[in-house]
């Protein structure tokens, strides 16, 4: 905690440090109160839009950054960087044992999240090309944020202390249709950062211990030393590579709660001794999630799910009426309508797909009413458990290219609706994923979320034995004949 708290003293003593001109009267505001909507993305993604001097440019959240940072590509010959200040050795992450790792310091004018004016304050200088701002926990720690993964929101309210968040689970008027979930956060003693209790499990072997909780990548990790001495394979590889994932048959943060399967980066250069990995929005984006750090509390919520008849059915959102479970209640859509045509939408799936499945959409005209089209639009999801949710923009550049008519003809709509579930996956779609079907050619094109592995379909797990590896084989003992 000391190198910590020495950061973050650097970084006052560089917030300190005036510049003339008009940036020095403007005041920070706070984000108590905003929503914001996430940039588009098929994967969730904590990134918002912010405005540094005028200009557009992505705003990271990174809860496991201490501190905040700005990259050199902000700035060019015309227009250079502010002069650096100082100097900050703060904790990494991804660093070593007691690792720290040196910043320079610059004093960050101009920038707001949203309209909220965020400085002027010493930030991190890092040396990436493109154009993007990182909040760290300097920034976040007194929030507590919700993110909605349907609707691909951020809210911000005030941080509060635990005993007050689990209070609330003994008051009256929690919604009946949800199942909620209140975790404890831990601390890491150096970094600080957020940790989350989670097990992952592979056939006979699995891990359980803490996770950095991490909001900066989409995908969670697992870390190659642990997992190797726990017996877990990794998926094929190329010859003499290290292993690029990890299939786990299920990543659980408390019992049965969880995703189920789930590729997992390998975390090759994870050198943190005392955690396992990383979890990332692939597991707890499978809810409505609330993070306060300081309030060292992690909320998940979830529509409830009951079995009839063999098939899963949910509870309506916001239904007072518990009892109200329907197959249709399990889907959920939302669109947001974008420049130049496009539009944001994205689908969730809220039980389980077992065989995966299919989600056909409704185009609707300005009227609101259903457009007869021969292009059809929907989801195709892969087998997985509850919550998935994907996010696209329609139409997307490829579209153009191979189905031009398609394409011209979804600029006209100006909304979408659900229509039908079909049980399975397209075929053509090997994970969570967009289609147009274009019914006079019968050609479909996808645009599918991204996994550890890029583009390709997820494998799936089977009970069936597997021969040896050619390293096992080394080791076995010659037949003595």
């Amino acid at each position: 905690m000391r190198t910590a708290r020495l950061g973050a003293l650097l970084l006052l003593l560089a917030g300190c440090h005036r510049e003339a001109g008009p940036a020095a009267s403007e005041a920070p505001g706070t984000l108590v109160g905003q929503t914001l909507p996430l940039l588009p993305s098929p994967n969730l993604r904590l990134v918002v839009e912010g405005h540094l001097n005028g200009r557009a440019v992505p705003v990271v959240m990174d809860l496991a950054r201490p501190l905040s940072a700005v990259s050199s590509g902000c700035w060019d010959e015309k227009k250079p960087a502010p002069p650096v200040v100082g100097s900050a050795r703060v904790p990494d992450v991804y660093a070593g044992p007691g690792g720290l790792r040196d910043w320079p310091l610059v004093r960050l004018s101009g920038l707001r999240v949203g309209r909220v004016p965020v400085g002027p304050r010493g930030m991190g200088l890092t040396d990436e090309r493109a154009c993007a701002v990182t909040l760290g926990a300097d920034v976040l720690a007194p929030y507590a944020f919700t993110v909605d993964p349907l609707r691909r929101e951020v809210t911000f309210e005030k941080s509060r202390p635990r005993s007050v968040l689990v209070a609330e689970a003994a008051t009256p008027g929690v919604d009946p249709a949800e199942e909620v979930y209140r975790l404890e956060l831990s601390r890491d003693p150096v970094g600080d950062w957020p940790l989350l209790a989670a097990r992952v499990t592979q056939g006979e072997s699995n891990l359980t211990g803490p996770f950095v909780l991490g909001t900066r990548e989409p995908f969670s990790r697992l870390a190659i030393g642990a997992a190797e001495a726990q017996g877990f394979q990794p998926l094929e590889t190329g010859a003499n590579l290290p292993p690029r994932a990890y299939l786990a048959d299920a990543v659980e943060v408390t019992s049965d709660v969880g995703v189920k399967p789930l590729v997992l980066e390998a975390g090759v250069g994870w050198r943190n001794p005392t955690t396992l990995g990383r979890l990332g929005p692939d597991v707890w984006g499978r809810f409505r999630t609330t993070v306060d750090v300081q309030g060292d509390t992690l909320v998940l919520r979830r529509p409830r799910v009951e079995v009839v008849e063999g098939r899963q059915r949910c509870a309506r959102p916001g239904s007072q009426n518990p009892e109200e479970f329907r197959e249709e209640s399990c889907f959920g859509l939302h669109v947001r309508r974008g420049a130049e045509g496009r539009m944001a939408i994205t689908g969730a799936v809220f039980r389980d797909l077992p065989e995966g499945g299919r989600v056909h959409l409704e185009p609707l005209g300005e009227d609101g009413k259903p457009l007869t089209m021969d292009c059809q639009v929907g989801f195709s999801f892969a087998p997985t458990s509850r919550g998935a949710t994907t996010q696209h923009l329609v139409p997307w550049p490829r579209l153009a290219q191979a189905m031009p008519e398609c394409n011209e003809a979804l600029k006209s709509v100006r909304g979408y609706a659900l229509a039908v579930f079909e049980e399975g996956q397209l075929p053509e779609c090997p994970n969570a994923c967009i289609f147009v079907h274009q019914a006079s050619t019968r050609r479909t094109l996808c645009e599918c979320q991204p996994t550890p592995l890029g583009d390709a379909a997820i494998p799936r797990r089977n009970n069936t034995p597997q021969p040896p590896s050619k390293k096992e084989r080394e080791r076995e003992p010659e037949d003595p004949k």
